[in-house]
């Protein structure tokens, strides 16, 4: 269907499965919260929702989508309108109606159709047919006169119910703080981020119409404008702005009359049409500056616009008396040619009675309209906001990376050693400034907060509640912090998993959270935090704990653990839990059981160089904590020398180094050094024997030892030199060479030699 579509087009498609998709994102936690209480601020900001995306689905003709949302909306007007009482069960079809809208939106981003979702739109629409058509009638009690009363006939005057309902619910961003309530629905970094694509789609808009103003027949224009004002209409309903969506609702009628064959009453309305963006772009910035929705000569700027549209040829010749509405609507059923010559061959009226009507059409007054005003100087703050392919930031990244390079082999380039090079070392350390300024906002660019992984979870929640019987609060903070855009895609599976064993697994069923005089509503916490140079993420229950015991013996079982186990910590009984195939469940459920899930948390944790750490108290609850870099392509880090091989640590890894006294050595009956810090003995690990290499020193007294520490364990690194600090490119290994015992990758240093980046937490775990 691609060859038959225009780049335009296909441009507006992708833009709609985008928003969309942000749409569905903001839709389902406040279909959960739904579900929770169903005040009317809710279920109003829910079927603004579901109307804007059938306003839009309807424009591009995807009519399976539309005619789901259309049922979604139906029902949800019965409910606010005090018809209906919302059930859980409803609540449980419009989540499964967001996923049929995720599918299909999924197949127009690659088809550019939505018939291959013909069958299950069909099914869909229909069950929520057979939802509305159940006789679960109010109760009497219900105060149903305080519901705020939906128009009877929603689709045959969409500006009343439109205004009716932003007004019930307008928002001022600057006290969003202050609305406990709405909190869930409209957060500050939904206003931010209505504000700058509100900027994208004025100038769209403005842009198309002065080009459209060039080529006054070019249907394409009027597209693509009609496009980007119904989403600025239909994302200023959703927060509540009324005057900017009556202005944009105004505009749209006027361009749905040229759409659909009309003219103007003016041989210029683009000066109208301009006037009437503008004045949403100053509505814009009054609401940027002091959030208030306020355009000024709002009225003159809608009675002009109502007036461009010239009157039709059938409105002509009723107004005359000539044919009466019916003729009208029968000769528009049965057009295919001009609507005057069709009334012609119908009889009803003469050749110069049509004639006569159309030279009436052409003589309408030109609409008043308010002159357009001076940009006032120095005013709103403007805007500048664009949207990035993320491969072209990913090959930012290598480049910068590429240039740290170059700037390491630049600055520690061996001919310029022994040379007193004053006005060189100023600029390779202005250079060095440079190039950590601009790494660090390289990586502030690839940078999202966290928020729209969390409120995924909402759903993931309320499905696993439903499944399980068991009742739980989501309590969300720190949806702000801000993670790199592939490390969200990363740990999005390691959360789910977490999740549903805290769901199967740690939170008990109400009637044994009662026995155990808890409530019998279970809480899970979600919090995400900056803390030592790392992003945690961590999920708190509080269930019944983890059971060592249970571990302990299906670890035995399984083979993990040598002896009875006695010799274990707490984290390290815990931490068996992500082993492969380790499950404790007495059964398997759907849920979880089949001892896969933890396993993928480690694994995909270990593919950014993340850690987990776990901790359980029994009958209070588990937390287990996420640490995740903030940086996965750059890092700080120490190069170290054994021998003639040289080697990276990072830095966040090491704890201290020192020579140790002799006395500090202890040497166990099977040979392992032990190394006291302190008042603890660490294990050594000597980098010579893992690379395989004939070092300087292999007395420990005369090495240099480096105390490393991973999850709470440390060792002790015998180096013969450490060399100095450098910011370090991590680069994959080959997979001709494959898994490299103790590295992560390695990099390139300042003379070209390739250098391994030991992996901390493989080293730790091989003692």
């Amino acid at each position: 269907m691609t060859d038959e579509l225009s780049s335009d087009q296909i441009e507006i498609i992708q833009e709609f499965v985008q928003e969309s998709q942000d749409m569905i994102e903001q839709l389902e936690p406040t279909i959960i919260e739904l579900g929770q209480t169903t005040d009317n601020e809710t279920i109003n900001a829910v079927f603004r929702l579901f109307h804007s995306m059938k306003g839009s689905a309807g424009f591009l003709e995807f009519n399976h989508i539309t005619s789901v949302a259309h049922a979604a909306e139906s029902l949800l007007d019965m409910v606010r309108s005090g018809k209906k009482i919302l059930q859980p069960e409803h609540v449980t079809l419009l989540c499964e109606c967001c996923d049929f809208t995720k599918e299909a939106l999924e197949t127009v981003d690659e088809h550019f159709t939505d018939d291959a979702m013909a069958e299950k739109g069909e099914a869909m629409a229909a069950r929520f047919h057979e939802a509305m058509d159940s006789d679960a009638a109010p109760p009497v009690e219900e105060p149903v006169a305080e519901q705020p009363q939906a128009p009877p006939e929603a689709e045959a005057a969409p500006e009343q119910q439109s205004e009716s309902e932003v007004e019930a619910t307008k928002l001022d961003p600057s006290k969003i703080e202050a609305t406990d309530d709405l909190t869930l629905e409209i957060t500050p970094e939904m206003v931010e981020r209505f504000v700058q694509e509100a900027d994208e789609l004025l100038e769209t808009a403005e842009q198309s119409l002065l080009e459209w103003e060039k080529e006054p027949d070019s249907q394409d224009h009027v597209a693509l404008i009609f496009r980007s004002i119904h989403s600025f209409k239909g994302n200023s309903g959703f927060f509540g702005y009324s005057t900017l969506e009556k202005l944009s609702h105004q505009i749209e009628n006027v361009l749905d009359v040229v759409k659909s064959g009309g003219s103007f009453a003016t041989e210029n309305p683009f000066e109208v049409l301009l006037n009437s963006v503008d004045a949403l772009k100053d509505g814009l910035n009054s609401l940027t500056e002091d959030g208030r929705d306020e355009i000024d000569e709002i009225d003159i700027l809608i009675d002009a616009l109502k007036a461009l549209p010239s009157p039709r040829i059938g409105e002509v010749l009723v107004g005359k008396g000539v044919v009466d509405e019916e003729t009208v609507n029968e000769a528009l059923s049965q057009q295919k040619k001009p609507l005057g010559d069709v009334i012609v061959d119908m009889g009803k009226a003469t050749k110069e009675q049509v004639d006569e009507a159309l030279t009436t059409q052409t003589q309408t007054k030109k609409p008043a309209t308010p002159a357009r005003k001076a940009k006032p100087k120095g005013g709103a703050v403007k805007r500048q906001d664009i949207r990035v392919d993320l491969e072209k930031l990913d090959n930012l990244i290598n480049l910068i990376g590429e240039l740290v390079i170059a700037e390491n082999m630049l600055i520690h380039n061996p001919d310029l050693e022994g040379l007193e090079l004053e006005s060189f070392n100023k600029a390779a350390q202005q250079m060095g400034k440079l190039v950590r300024e601009l790494q660090e906002m390289a990586m502030i660019i690839r940078m999202v907060p966290v928020s729209g992984l969390f409120r995924r979870m909402i759903r993931l929640v309320h499905d696993l509640s439903v499944k399980s019987g068991k009742k739980v609060d989501l309590k969300l903070s720190g949806e702000s912090t801000e993670v790199d855009k592939t490390v969200i895609e990363t740990i999005t599976d390691p959360l789910v998993h977490i999740l549903r064993n805290s769901m199967d697994h740690g939170l008990e069923p109400p009637d044994e959270r009662i026995a155990a005089e808890k409530d019998e509503t279970g809480v899970i916490r979600l919090n995400a935090c900056h803390e030592e140079g790392e992003v945690w993420i961590t999920l708190e229950d509080d269930g019944r704990g983890l059971n060592k015991q249970k571990i302990l013996a299906k670890a035995i079982t399984n083979g993990l653990v040598d002896g009875d186990g006695s010799d274990l910590t707490d984290k390290e009984i815990y931490n068996l839990i992500f082993q492969p195939g380790f499950s404790t469940a007495d059964k398997i459920t759907d849920i979880s059981g089949r001892g896969v899930g933890m396993d993928v948390v480690k694994q995909n944790l270990e593919k950014i160089k993340g850690k987990v750490d776990v901790d359980s108290i029994p009958g209070q609850g588990t937390k287990i904590k996420l640490r995740i870099p903030l940086t996965l392509a750059i890092i700080d880090g120490m190069l170290v020398r054994v021998g003639t091989a040289r080697c990276i640590v990072p830095i966040l890894s090491i704890k201290e180094a020192f020579r140790p006294q002799p006395d500090a050595i202890t040497v166990t009956p099977d040979n392992e050094e032990l190394v006291r810090v302190r008042e603890n003995f660490f294990p050594v690990v000597r980098l010579h024997e893992l690379l395989e290499t004939t070092p300087e020193h292999s007395d420990l007294v005369e090495a240099i030892l480096i105390v490393l520490e991973y999850q709470g364990r440390s060792i002790c690194l015998m180096v013969d030199e450490i060399m100095g600090q450098q910011q370090t490119v991590i680069k994959g290994l080959s997979e001709y060479i494959g898994n490299v015992r103790g590295c992560s990758g390695c990099t390139i240093l300042g003379n070209g030699d390739v250098s391994l980046i030991l992996d901390v937490g493989n080293l730790v775990e091989m003692k």
